[in-house]
């Protein structure tokens, strides 16, 4: 969106493509949505994929999801791109890594394809064979290719498209980074438009504001929300914990003193007063906390969290939980070393300045510009 924004606002037409379930999110942001792919969102993933729960259960989540990415996403996102060209053709698209469905459709109408990356890049095999069967990943690519009449390319042709990324250098540090990268300071420490509410003041005074979330996804596990609950209770910090709007705030139980719980908030004004983030290693999450440089205890439970988890760790500024360690105690004992911790701020500190003089977001309408030129 960031990305979209600043072209949109240079006086270019942006269309932004998606599951039908994300329509109205895409309008709110003030663009026009063209819908692609299954109507799909994780709301409604387990009647959209029934089988993806026994999937879970089994610990087999990622490979699962991977399947669908491949095999049912991809495919139908190509397809139905291409039909939308007959009435609305770009001149470039800007793909997130995951959706590459654009790639497909781009090589056979001829429109040049960017790709905007998670927290590790296209070519960082390295990372990505954590959470993937990369071999499966290109054997799919290949067949999928042969089945859209595209010559079958070995080395995977988003491996050399420009990619786009809000994160600095350090953080692909021992990264193949292959083709160009472009780095730039997304809007994650800009201050929210509104004032802070009144309650927000008193936290953090007298003591460290440790700022807690699962995002909109994983904030549905119970186990894992009740041990967070738990584990924070134990610390000497005032708490704030956002448990998303599809959550109760009257069902998770009572309340440990020195805590606050909220439905939502934007992030920004939590990470502006917090001495720590415990999260569950989110992107955007952890980009907000790296933006204002705040230290994190990301806790590992699933999609690409390990990549985003170890390469936090790998800049020094965060202590990561995997999903096996996570209960009352680890956290609480692990979220206390990192409110101790100096070394641990002053890393987060020290990506924090690497991001204030990323490439100023305005700058990727050039960049896009210069790419359809050639």
């Amino acid at each position: 969106m960031p990305y979209a924004a600043a072209l949109q606002a240079a006086g270019h037409e942006v269309r932004v493509a998606s599951s039908a379930a994300f329509a109205r999110t895409i309008e709110a942001a003030g663009f026009e949505p063209t819908a692609i792919g299954e109507n799909f969102s994780w709301d409604n993933a387990e009647a959209t994929f029934p089988e993806f729960v026994d999937y879970a259960r089994r610990g087999e989540g990622l490979a699962y999801a991977n399947e669908i990415t491949w095999t049912r996403w991809n495919p139908t996102a190509a397809q139905d791109l291409l039909a939308s060209f007959d009435t609305w053709r770009p001149d470039v698209m800007i793909r997130e890594f995951a959706e590459n469905g654009a790639t497909f459709a781009g090589q056979l109408a001829g429109i040049p394809v960017i790709c905007a990356a998670w927290a590790a890049l296209p070519t960082d095999a390295r990372r990505w064979e954590t959470v993937l069967d990369w071999q499966r990943v290109l054997d799919h690519y290949e067949t999928l290719a042969k089945t859209l009449g595209l010559a079958p390319d070995a080395n995977a042709a988003w491996n050399r498209q420009l990619t786009l990324t809000g994160l600095p250098p350090s953080w692909f540090t021992g990264a193949d980074t292959g083709g160009a990268v472009r780095h730039f300071r997304l809007p994650f420490a800009e201050k929210p438009d509104k004032p802070a509410p009144d309650w927000l003041d008193a936290l953090g005074r007298d003591r460290p504001l440790v700022y807690a979330t699962l995002g909109t996804v994983f904030n549905r596990l119970r186990k894992t929300r009740q041990a967070l609950l738990d584990g924070l209770a134990e610390l000497d910090a005032d708490v704030l914990l956002t448990i998303g709007r599809n959550v109760d705030p009257t069902a998770i139980g009572p309340i440990p003193p020195r805590m606050r719980v909220e439905r939502f908030m934007p992030q920004g004004y939590a990470l502006a007063k917090a001495s720590l983030i415990v999260s569950h290693a989110g992107l955007g999450t952890m980009l907000g906390a790296i933006y204002h440089g705040v230290p994190m205890v990301p806790l590992v439970l699933g999609a690409e969290h390990p990549i985003n988890a170890a390469n936090a760790a790998g800049t020094g500024a965060a202590l990561p939980l995997g999903i096996d360690e996570i209960d009352a105690a680890r956290i609480a004992t692990t979220a206390t070393r990192a409110l101790r911790d100096p070394a641990l701020r002053a890393a987060a500190e020290s990506v924090r300045k690497e991001c204030e003089i990323l490439e100023a977001i305005d700058g990727v309408v050039s960049l896009v510009e210069d790419h359809y030129s050639r």
